[in-house]
């Protein structure tokens, strides 16, 4: 078993969590549907706190009295500032950055009410949309579905495994994401040079992939820059014109580069997000319920399997419809027992 191969995969992930920001978004429902969301985060300087919502905007920043600390599954943050703002709909308070590019940062979220008789319901829906179109390389031949559901999204874990299986199992997962992930980085830097190269040099980069791996640290590769992939191409094709590919274009190519790895951006925010809805939460896909609120964590790595949709329905009790119900009843029953009825 190739652990090499796991330890790069753990590396990446690492990686580009290290880099990642964490907020918990916590959104109040009230009856008319009126919106409270307050986004916290983590700082240990107040003057270098940022959120994901529009400068100049209606959102107040302010730092906590009372730090607290919330667990994203993958680590635990202490959240020292917060983001507030109230608004009529959920419109009001969204993070800003509707339309942009990053679907982390812009879900299509709508709260909706459905009056019945005894009942209103209340219902909450999120969409995040995917990233699999957007990677430069498609998950097939390395990952089944099942592999992409499990890793990416957790869904349906195998029942009765205990610890080392499922080790065992994601060892095999991350070794073919790690190689997806090698291969992706090799095609991604081909397509940025190939504009800026000759056609011998470009039918060069379409044979030499294996030789290009070769002794090869793969942390190095996941890092590398477009100056240090035309530098190892010269070494390893030496008689071609790589290695001056970079200095004669550098700013076309760090231009390319910086379009073709765009997607990197997306995983710079994780999101735990905590409806607090009218009434009692009675069905929807939380993850878990924090003091009986549905909750969801979002983050790019749950979007490489697909569109993340988030739902939550709660429901109040409409006191007045059983009074006026059994005041109706009563009434019936009375006009029954004297006959007029």
């Amino acid at each position: 078993m190739d652990n090499f191969r796991l330890f790069i995969a753990i590396v990446l992930i690492a990686f580009i969590n290290s880099c990642t920001t964490y907020y918990y978004v916590v959104t109040d429902v009230d009856n008319d549907l009126n919106v409270e969301r307050r986004i916290y985060a983590s700082s240990d300087d107040a003057s270098q706190v940022s959120f994901p919502v529009e400068a100049g905007s209606s959102w107040k920043v302010s730092s906590l009295d009372v730090p607290f600390v919330v667990d994203f599954y993958d680590m635990s943050d202490e959240m020292t500032h917060m983001a507030e703002c109230r608004g009529l709909d959920m419109d009001a308070v969204s993070l800003g950055l509707n339309g942009g590019d990053d679907p982390v940062l812009s879900p299509d979220e709508s709260v909706d009410r459905r009056f019945r008789w005894f009942y209103t319901y209340y219902d909450y829906r999120a969409v995040f949309s995917s990233l699999r179109d957007r990677l430069p390389l498609p998950f097939d031949g390395y990952l089944t579905d099942k592999q992409q559901a499990l890793f990416f999204v957790g869904d349906d874990p195998p029942e009765g495994w205990n610890g080392i299986e499922m080790y065992y199992l994601l060892d095999d997962i991350c070794q073919n994401f790690a190689r997806w992930h090698s291969d992706a980085t090799y095609d991604v830097m081909c397509e940025i040079f190939i504009p800026f190269c000759t056609d011998e040099q470009a039918a060069v980069l379409e044979t030499v992939k294996e030789r290009f791996m070769e002794g090869l640290e793969r942390e190095a590769l996941f890092a590398m820059q477009p100056d240090e992939f035309d530098d190892r191409m010269a070494m390893i094709v030496p008689d071609v014109g790589f290695g001056k590919i970079y200095d004669r274009n550098p700013e076309a190519v760090d231009k390319a580069y910086e379009s073709e790895t765009e997607i990197i951006g997306c995983f710079e925010n994780t999101f735990l997000f905590a409806m607090n809805m009218p009434g009692k939460y009675i069905k929807g896909n939380a993850q878990e319920l924090i003091d009986g609120n549905p909750s969801w964590k979002v983050d790019a790595f749950r979007l490489l399997y697909g569109d993340m949709v988030l739902e939550a329905t709660s429901r109040t009790v409409n006191l007045w419809a059983f009074i006026l119900t059994f005041a109706v009843i009563a009434l019936l029953l009375q006009l029954f027992a004297k006959g007029l009825f």
